[in-house]
């Protein structure tokens, strides 16, 4: 994982921690002491505050609350239907598709950098639908929707096409850069 992505999971960790503090109806003396006991089994050092926990320890910490009759929910908008690629394909293979999570990393990567108008889900399916679609309808094979319909020899044209695209847009800025400079 990388550092923001271990980052935002702590952050969601913590907000579960929270809640199960006031689900359980724990005070802080409880809390904290709950926490410097979880901390001391699992790393071997009594930390009284969720701020400095590893994965591990916070993990633990949930899995403590759990034990104690806590149920943690998710938000109020889970029960809307999330099409997303990654979500899809986490259903699909229990896990995240190397290539789906390449794909999904060069097109967000691409709208932060300006050369894609749109960075969601929707629009790199809208893409992929583009890209494939015809060449399926005349070999006669069943249009994708979204890219877990999309078999590995597309997948990596689809990476192989969002790579290049990028090359050619960071050439441009390049060289509108040295013009810009005369």
């Amino acid at each position: 994982m990388t550092t923001n992505t271990t980052t935002v999971y702590k952050n969601k960790l913590k907000r579960t921690i929270k809640t199960g503090m006031h689900a359980l109806q724990l005070d802080d003396a409880t809390y904290r002491d709950m926490l410097a006991n979880v901390s001391l089994r699992v790393s071997g050092s009594a930390k009284r505050s969720i701020k400095n926990m590893t994965l591990a320890e916070l993990n633990a910490v949930i899995d403590e609350m759990r034990g104690k009759g806590f149920e943690a929910r998710r938000g109020k908008y889970s029960g809307q239907k999330d099409n997303s690629v990654r979500n899809k394909d986490e259903q699909k293979l229990g896990g995240q598709s190397p290539m789906l999570g390449k794909i999904q990393a060069l097109w967000i990567t691409m709208h932060q950098q300006g050369f894609v108008k749109d960075g969601s889900d929707n629009a790199l399916n809208a893409f992929a639908r583009k890209l494939f679609n015809k060449q399926r309808k005349q070999d006669d094979k069943p249009l994708i929707i979204n890219l877990r319909g999309a078999d590995d020899r597309e997948l990596w044209r689809l990476i192989e096409t969002l790579k290049s695209w990028q090359q050619r847009e960071e050439a441009k800025l390049r060289h509108q850069n040295l013009k810009d400079k005369k």
